[in-house]
């Protein structure tokens, strides 16, 4: 008997072996005339060759400008909390290691038709390295004669001055900024070594910004906020959907993993009232939209969320590789000249330096690995089609493994939005 789904009031199944949601009165018929087929998950044949015309395709560098950091996040991925993962240390990237690593970036890329190409920085908290920033951008700028580059840098905003501000709006970076929505919220974790929260500052230096340049502040800012499950979610929707500064801007909306990690042993939270908090966030985002209103970035990310599932739904063809990259996405240079797949990873997966290269059979063994620990723990997963593995949500020691904490997760938060897309399908709003 096929495995399924039941799904809003036991009206829907979601077919898992076909990837299709079904009204549940046609079930039956559904599987007597099999007129969709299930589906086949394939190999991928990985090898080194492949890997390589995959890289001559790449989007990005990122470069870890510093493992320091000027605030002392309670989250954060390097405060100790998070297995595998290195801590913050006073070390930074030097230019010479920046520029072997991108001199040798190029060596792949440099013969391919599409001349574009992103340097983007990364901490740490970049903007204590930033001579070195600039640096790389004029040496970029040189190496990619010709090309279309474009510079983004992900940062905290608290040490930002008006040297640098100006150089960054000269330069037209893009500028991911770290906001956890309303004081209370974002200074609950967001803090400096001495504890004090940081949300004044950033606010203060998005006006020095806003002020400076308008037309930069529409189009080159941007938001990465994180929902630490053991604060109220209702805060920082009501600042996202209201502050006049923020709320028209795009942004990334995460939360604390709830996997591989002790932070909310010391942060403990209750699971369904978050579940509920996510739920009046999803419906007064549908509110909106069945009235015709203007969504702002934040529920636009929760809106995307929704329209994504509507995609994999769609999805027939599928890998092993889960839809992770092979090493064609992104690529991350840490500040001791070692390649990463991307910044997400823990150092204990690097397959390369600046020295010696990249080291294609070790990237061929790392992608093959994943794979095959994709075929044997999710071939029979009821959400096999709709899950957000990827390589960093498997990294362990060195070695692939799966967390059990990160499935139950996985499996709750997609039926949670299967219901919610069929839902607002039901209504018209998508």
């Amino acid at each position: 008997m096929p495995v399924c789904l039941n799904l809003v009031r036991d009206d829907y199944v979601y077919m898992c072996d076909y990837n299709q949601v079904i009204n549940a009165g046609i079930k039956d018929l559904f599987l007597e005339h099999g007129a969709a087929r299930s589906i086949s998950i394939k190999d991928v044949d990985i090898d080194e060759q492949l890997i390589t015309e995959r890289i001559k395709k790449l989007p990005q560098l990122i470069f870890e400008a510093t493992e320091n950091c000027n605030l002392r996040c309670k989250y954060c991925a390097y405060g100790g909390a998070y297995l595998n993962q290195r801590a913050l240390a006073p070390h930074n990237l030097n230019f010479e290691t920046a520029r072997k690593g991108l001199d040798y970036i190029y060596s792949f890329i440099k013969e391919r038709k599409l001349k574009e190409f992103n340097l983007s920085f990364y901490g740490g908290e970049p903007l204590l390295n930033f001579k070195t920033i600039q640096q790389i951008a004029e040496y970029g700028k040189k190496r990619f004669n010709g090309w279309l580059l474009r510079f983004n840098l992900t940062t905290n905003l608290t040490l930002l001055d008006n040297p640098m501000l100006d150089y960054l709006v000269e330069n037209n970076f893009s500028l991911l900024v770290s906001l956890d929505g309303d004081k209370k919220n974002h200074d609950a974790k967001r803090v400096f070594r001495n504890g004090r929260g940081s949300h004044n500052l950033v606010m203060k230096n998005l006006q020095k910004i806003k002020k400076r340049d308008q037309d930069y502040f529409d189009k080159k800012i941007a938001f990465s906020a994180v929902y630490s499950r053991d604060l109220p979610l209702k805060n920082l929707h009501r600042f996202f959907t209201t502050d006049d500064l923020i709320k028209n801007k795009q942004m990334r909306f995460s939360h604390v993993n709830t996997y591989n990690t002790t932070y909310y042993d010391h942060y403990p939270f209750n699971k369904t009232a978050a579940q509920e908090d996510s739920l009046v966030a999803l419906t007064q985002m549908a509110q909106k939209v069945r009235e015709g209103e203007k969504l702002t970035g934040y529920e636009t990310s929760l809106y995307n969320n929704l329209m994504d599932i509507g995609a994999r739904l769609h999805t027939r063809g599928y890998t092993f590789m889960a839809g992770s990259c092979l090493f064609d996405s992104r690529l991350y240079l840490d500040v001791h000249g070692r390649f990463h797949i991307c910044e997400k990873m823990n150092n204990t997966f690097s397959f390369g330096d600046i020295e010696k290269g990249f080291d294609l059979k070790k990237m061929t063994h790392i992608a093959r690995e994943f794979m095959e620990l994709v075929k044997t723990h999710c071939s029979d997963c009821r959400i096999r089609f709709l899950c957000n593995r990827c390589y960093s949500t498997f990294c362990g020691d060195g070695k692939f493994k799966v967390d059990p904490v990160f499935c139950e997760n996985q499996e709750e938060t997609i039926t949670r939005n299967l219901e919610k897309f069929i839902e607002s399908k039901e209504e018209g709003l998508i």
